[in-house]
């Protein structure tokens, strides 16, 4: 990507292709303080997180393969969303409810982009012409402790 030159740099870009949403339950809850088992960075990234900060447990439990489970099970804990009704729908602020982060990513890199045209023998032929372009929407599901720690999803 750093390879990548724009003509115009302050032009706004349109993306050729929107990708399709996805949503992402963060079913693990990860102590920070423990976090080295599974990996350094996740402290170095997330220590300003107040505790914990939250995983999907098929992502932690491919990352650590060759972890000892009693190990894996001590730096986490399983969070059941479905236990919990949506922030948005929580009216007292104290109780724990299940909190979404949206991000929009609204144009990236991704892929090549290959156009048509005829060769000199004026046959119909497809060539590598740039770099396609994406948008997309991710959604991140975790469960809060108070619906006062995700104000954001009433909107």
């Amino acid at each position: 990507m750093s390879k990548l030159r724009q003509k115009n740099p302050t032009a706004i870009r349109m993306p050729e292709e929107e990708r399709t949403p996805e949503i992402f339950q963060m079913d693990i809850e990860i102590d920070i303080e423990k976090s080295v088992i599974i990996s350094p960075h996740v402290y170095n990234i997330c220590q300003d997180a107040t505790g914990s900060t939250f995983g999907r447990e098929t992502d932690i439990r491919m990352w650590t393969r060759s972890l000892d489970p009693s190990a894996l099970l001590a730096a986490t804990k399983k969070s059941f969303l479905a236990k919990y009704s949506r922030c948005r729908e929580t009216n007292d602020i104290t109780k724990p409810c299940t909190c979404r982060f949206q991000i929009c990513v609204g144009w990236y890199p991704c892929g090549l982009k290959y156009c048509r045209g005829k060769d000199s023998s004026g046959k119909y032929v497809s060539y590598r012409c740039g770099i396609k372009t994406c948008k997309r929407h991710l959604s991140f599901d975790h469960v809060a402790k108070q619906k006062l720690y995700c104000l954001w999803d009433d909107l």
